[in-house]
């Protein structure tokens, strides 16, 4: 049995032949097929036969084909023959439908002075079911077992989440950012204080026993680098003399001095774990103070 072109070439030789034993108008059509399946493409022809003299116009993407839908059309050219013309044209449809017969007539137009209507002859075609009818003794099979099914990335969230974190962290500067950068900053600056006090208390109390210059050198050494991180001077760098020169270290003059006697001239002093706990109490004091310009906004 013959299918698709070759069943489609056969049906249009033989109304070819056909139409050409007659001088009259003669127009037809219908299913190439006897049943569809839904989405399934199928074919429908029409023929017609006429006089050369007249122009034939035959439906096109426009024209409604319902219940079908269009999905497009092959176009045979004119033959002339016994003083008559012959057009074919096949179009393959689609339905969606779940009617269980369905109907196509179409239309096609002479154009005169006044245009004639020709239809093709009214053809039907079965819809075959896949599935079998759902009854109330129908039994469904459950199926539980997992199935692993491909995910996508949501980029549209993913934007609009981003934008929103993006309105929530300005809306939240301008709120809260002055309060903000004085908590990071009192932070940090607590952080480095206890360590400091930590490593210092702890050269104090070898002070306590063993006065040595070597760890008074180390504790001096420490606590210089402390004040520069703290108050932005290079006391790494300076001497006693130009710590001095400072306004705010008039206080130190007595336990620096002592100290510099004990590191420079190697003199071993019982008590110089004290002049390392004026120089802590002041460090401490200059602590407190710049917790309390940034808490006040200076």
């Amino acid at each position: 049995m013959l299918e698709g072109p070759g069943k489609l070439v056969i049906i249009l030789s033989l109304l070819l032949s056909h139409a050409l034993k007659s001088q009259e108008i003669v127009v037809r059509g219908g299913f190439v097929e006897d049943s569809l399946v839904i989405g399934q493409k199928i074919n429908y022809w029409i023929t017609a036969s006429y006089p050369p003299r007249l122009e034939m116009i035959f439906p096109d993407s426009n024209t409604t084909f319902s219940p079908f839908e269009f999905a497009h059309k092959t176009y045979f050219p004119t033959l002339l023959q016994n003083n008559l013309a012959f057009d074919s044209t096949i179009y393959t449809l689609q339905s969606f439908e779940i009617d269980p017969i369905q109907y196509l007539q179409l239309t096609v137009v002479i154009l005169e002075e006044d245009s004639t209507v020709f239809q093709t002859p009214l053809d039907s075609i079965f819809l075959t079911e896949l599935a079998p009818v759902v009854t109330d003794s129908t039994k469904l099979k459950t199926n539980l077992n997992y199935q692993a099914v491909n995910t996508e990335f949501n980029y549209p969230l993913f934007y609009y989440i981003l934008v929103g974190l993006a309105v929530l962290i300005v809306i939240l500067s301008v709120i809260f950012g002055k309060r903000i950068i004085r908590y990071f900053k009192i932070r940090k600056l607590t952080r480095d204080y206890r360590n400091f006090s930590k490593a210092f208390s702890g050269f104090i109390n070898h002070l306590k026993s063993s006065p040595e210059p070597e760890t008074a050198e180390k504790a001096l050494a420490i606590w210089k680098t402390y004040l520069e991180r703290l108050d932005k001077v290079s006391f790494s760098s300076f001497t006693t003399k130009e710590i001095l020169s400072l306004d705010f270290t008039q206080e130190l003059s007595d336990p620096l001095k002592s100290i510099d006697k004990v590191v420079y001239g190697k003199r071993i002093q019982e008590n110089v774990y004290q002049d390392f706990q004026q120089i802590e109490d002041f460090s401490d004091e200059r602590f407190q103070k710049k917790i309390a310009e940034i808490k006040n906004g200076e």
